[in-house]
C-alpha cells in the first residue's frame, strides 16, 4: 500500500524539531511509557504517537514493557511498573488493562509519581492525573449500529474475545449485547469465544466454530490478532462471513483491501500516545491539570474498502498537536 501523506508530514516535522535549539538534559522533563506489549502493531502505534510528542515537547522519553510472545503478560506488566517507579522519573505513563495492576498503580500514587493511563481506567481516580483511550460501552454500541446498517438488522453473531475476562473487552460486549436487545431483535449472538490473542489458536477456534454453529454469518472480534484467522477459515469453508476486525493492524488491512475482511473499527493508539505525553508534560512543567480533561476520548475510525489507502490520515489527523487547545 502507498504511504499516507500523513506520514510523510509527520517525518517533516520530526526532522524540524530535532534541527531546533534542544533543551538541557537537566531542564527535559523525564517520562516513562510502560507500553502494554511492546512489538504489537497497535501498541507500536501508540510509540510512534509518544515520540512524536517528545519531540515537540523536548521530553526525555522512555518506553518499556513486556515483549510480545510473553507467557507471563500480567506479572511482567506489574514489574515494568515496579522498575518505573524505582527510575524516579516526573511521570508515568501506564495501561493497567488487568485488574491486578491497580495495586500497580496505586504504588506509583505512593511513590509521588504522577500517572497518566491510555486504554483501560484504574479503580480509584485519585490515582491518575488523567485518562485517553476508548469509551468501551460506546464502542460496542457502534459496533452494533454498524453491523445493523451492514447487514440490514438481521444476523447471527460470533464474538471472539482475548480473554472472557478482560475488563475492556467484557464493557465492550456489554454494550454490544444491550443495544442489539434494544434495537435489533433479529441480530443474535450465537457464540462467544476466546482465543487467547493467539492466531495458532484463533484457526482452531473458527474450525469449531463454523463447523458448530453453521448459522453464523457475522465474526466481530475484539481483539486485532485472529481476524485474518475468522477470514481464513472462511474462505478454506467456502463460507460468506462478514467480519468486523478491531485495530489498524496491517494484516487485517491488507485482507480489507482484498475484499477478504470487511471492516476494522481502528481505536487510535496514535492519539492515545501522542496526547498521553503532552498531559505529562503540561502537568509536569505547570505543576497542574489545568490545560486538559481528567477523561480523554480518543476516538475511532471505521476502515473499509473505501478509505483503506487514508486511513492513517484520519487517525493522526485528530492528535491535539502542539498549539492546539486540549479543553
Amino acid at each position: 500500500m502507498k504511504k499516507p501523506v500523513a506520514i510523510l508530514l509527520m517525518l517533516a516535522l520530526l526532522v524540524i524539531a530535532a534541527l531546533a535549539p534542544a533543551a538541557s538534559a537537566e531542564e527535559q522533563p523525564y517520562i516513562i511509557l510502560v507500553n502494554a506489549l511492546v512489538g504489537h502493531p497497535v501498541y507500536e502505534q501508540q510509540a510512534v504517537g509518544a515520540r512524536m510528542a517528545a519531540e515537540d515537547f523536548g521530553v526525555k522519553l522512555e518506553i518499556i514493557g513486556p515483549a510480545m510472545g510473553t507467557n507471563a503478560l500480567v506479572e511482567e506488566t506489574n514489574n515494568f511498573i515496579d522498575n518505573a517507579i524505582s527510575m524516579h522519573p516526573d511521570a508515568i505513563i501506564t495501561e493497567p488493562w488487568d485488574p491486578s495492576m491497580n495495586a500497580a498503580v496505586a504504588r506509583i500514587y505512593a511513590a509521588g509519581i504522577p500517572n497518566f493511563c491510555t486504554s483501560n481506567l484504574p479503580e480509584n481516580e485519585e490515582h491518575f492525573v488523567s485518562w485517553i483511550g476508548t469509551d468501551n460501552y460506546n464502542y460496542g454500541i457502534a459496533a452494533a449500529d454498524m453491523i445493523a446498517e451492514k447487514t440490514g438488522g438481521k444476523a447471527n453473531v460470533c464474538i471472539m474475545m482475548a480473554n472472557f475476562d478482560a475488563t475492556n473487552q467484557v464493557e465492550q460486549k456489554k454494550g454490544f449485547e444491550d443495544t442489539i436487545a434494544q434495537k435489533y431483535p433479529d441480530i443474535k449472538v450465537a457464540v462467544t469465544e476466546a482465543d487467547g490473542a493467539d492466531m495458532s489458536k484463533a484457526l482452531t477456534k473458527f474450525e469449531e466454530i463454523y463447523t458448530a454453529y453453521p448459522e453464523v454469518d457475522v465474526v466481530w472480534m475484539l481483539e486485532g490478532t485472529g481476524g485474518p484467522a475468522a477470514a481464513q477459515v472462511a474462505k478454506e469453508k467456502g463460507r460468506q462471513i462478514l467480519i468486523l476486525d478491531i485495530d489498524a493492524v496491517e494484516q487485517t488491512v491488507d485482507l480489507i483491501g482484498k475484499g477478504e475482511i470487511w471492516a476494522t473499527l481502528a481505536q487510535n493508539f496514535y492519539k492515545r500516545g501522542y496526547e498521553s505525553v503532552r498531559m505529562a508534560y503540561e502537568y509536569v512543567t505547570n505543576g497542574n491539570a489545568d490545560t486538559f480533561e481528567k477523561y480523554n476520548d480518543s476516538g475511532v475510525v471505521l476502515i473499509t474498502k473505501d478509505n483503506v489507502e487514508t486511513y492513517e490520515d484520519d487517525l493522526l489527523a485528530a492528535i491535539r498537536l502542539k498549539g492546539t487547545p486540549m479543553k
